[in-house]
């Protein structure tokens, strides 16, 4: 029995726990996604240690070699000091059972966070090459579609989204055959929060733009022979526009501020990276700084009231929501001075929250929250849940990858003489390259007025998996594609 093979095969079903939704359970978008999740990681474990021991041999060969190299690779130190603080924090919480354990409503928390650690583990123990990665992020953008599918079905078959996340004060007002498609709705998939669809979104976006521009394998280059070469822009283009949709119509304004960030990024990179490129960007960069002001500039006409998603271009300070976020992120601050080391533990932040509640948040004869279990912020719940140590070990993940991309890809690519090969030409592709730079500052923008939850959480450990592939892992030897 070929257990690597099953081993891989679990972790392709784990990317499929976005789509899991269970309705006979008390919170039928949360529970079910989790559960699946980590019984598939288990699943792909238990593989792994039954090649060990059954196929030996095959496990020497193929395994071994990459797990012994792990310890030499700066995104893998980073990657495992912030679970091993994560885990420190759990147990020396204000209450190490809901750090830990966490509960039905999250699923986050020290046992999940092992989870996702094993996930980054056999990512990059199971697919050393390029034609995996391939493979998986098609598998991803299949996981991605058929969440999108789950909210167009409820839309067309129950008349809703399943759900609250209507703009308040708005009538729903559907413009699509009597559904809520394209109306003041928010999208929200099957993950039952359109917080978490938008970003989930940018990196299934990512990923489709990564595979169109990869170079073609070779049933794509027959097809290529065939005059059908526009069939590849044409199909991936196409998914990144079916992806952008339901990303508006999610009307996360967070994310969409962390998707325009990634834009100017991208686009940054390319004029300083590529002076044949340089001249495109700018014009590109320049019409939709443009576009984008127009947009904000006549946000409260009627034209603009109307569109769906015309939510993203109204961002008031003043209003309620911003509000609540700025006074539960001076709780969070409170609570991070009173334990600054470790912090009081993952899902832990409501004790932070009732400590230091803002009355301002109950307002008599109004329908207010007055109880948070998350900071709103992936800054200031690690603060509080983590301390500094846990915040710093987060923040050095991203440190230590921008580090490894300016000594791996962006010093290589800038050699005047013969640019050295990789499996996936990276270093010879500006526009992978721009992609590679940009993605994880959607992350983090969108990240610093929302929390991380297993959707989100998810894409990063696989994205972090994936840089690792890329930073270290490439074969010369392999066909470039």
């Amino acid at each position: 029995m070929n257990f690597l093979l099953l081993s891989r095969l679990a972790i392709f079903a784990s990317l499929f726990s976005v789509d899991i939704v269970m309705r006979t359970t008390f919170f039928p978008f949360i529970g079910g996604k989790y559960y699946f999740f980590r019984f598939c990681v288990e699943l792909a474990l238990a593989f792994l240690l039954l090649a060990w021991a059954f196929d030996g041999e095959k496990y020497d060969l193929e395994i071994k070699p990459r797990l012994a190299r792990l310890f030499g690779q700066p995104i893998f130190l980073a990657v495992s000091l912030f679970a091993l603080i994560f885990l420190l924090a759990s147990l020396f919480a204000y209450d190490p059972q809901a750090a830990f354990w966490s509960n039905f409503e999250r699923g986050e928390g020290g046992f999940q966070m092992i989870h996702y650690y094993a996930f980054f583990i056999l990512l990059v123990a199971l697919f050393p090459r390029s034609e995996d990665w391939r493979r998986l992020f098609a598998a991803a953008l299949a996981a991605a579609v058929v969440m999108v599918l789950y909210g167009i079905a409820s839309a067309i078959w129950l008349g809703s989204f399943i759900g609250p996340y209507v703009n308040k004060g708005l009538p729903i007002e559907p413009t699509f055959t009597g559904r809520l498609i394209f109306s003041n709705a928010r999208f929200q998939g099957a993950l039952g929060n359109p917080a978490y669809v938008a970003p989930h979104l940018i990196f299934a976006m990512f990923y489709a733009l990564w595979l169109w521009f990869s170079r073609p394998l070779h049933a794509a280059a027959a097809l290529a022979r065939r005059n059908l070469l526009w069939l590849r822009p044409l199909g991936y283009g196409a998914l990144t526009l079916f992806f952008f949709l339901f990303f508006w119509l999610s009307q996360t304004r967070g994310a969409f501020l962390g998707l325009l960030v990634a834009l100017a990024a991208f686009f940054l990179y390319l004029i300083f990276s590529q002076k044949k490129l340089r001249k495109p960007a700018l014009l590109t960069l320049g019409g939709l700084i443009l576009l984008g002001g127009l947009l904000v500039a006549n946000r409260d006409s009627a034209f603009i009231q109307k569109i769906p998603g015309g939510r993203l271009l109204n961002i008031n300070f003043g209003e309620q929501t911003v509000q609540t976020r700025l006074w539960t992120w001076n709780s969070a601050w409170q609570g991070f001075k009173e334990r600054p080391i470790l912090g009081w533990g993952p899902e832990n932040f409501s004790a932070v929250f009732d400590r230091y509640f803002d009355p301002r948040h109950f307002v008599p004869g109004q329908n207010t929250e007055t109880w948070f279990d998350r900071a709103h912020s992936v800054i200031f719940d690690y603060l509080s849940e983590t301390g500094l140590l846990g915040f710093l070990s987060y923040l050095g993940i991203f440190a230590v990858f921008y580090w490894e991309f300016w000594r791996r890809i962006w010093l290589p690519s800038r050699k005047t003489e013969t640019v050295p090969a990789d499996s996936w030409g990276i270093r010879r592709s500006p526009v992978r390259q721009a992609l590679l730079f940009a993605l994880p500052l959607a992350y983090f923008v969108q990240g610093a007025v929302l929390f991380d939850v297993l959707p989100i959480y998810l894409n990063l450990f696989f994205f972090l998996a994936f840089a690792t592939f890329v930073f270290y892992e490439t074969d010369e030897k392999q066909p470039a594609v």
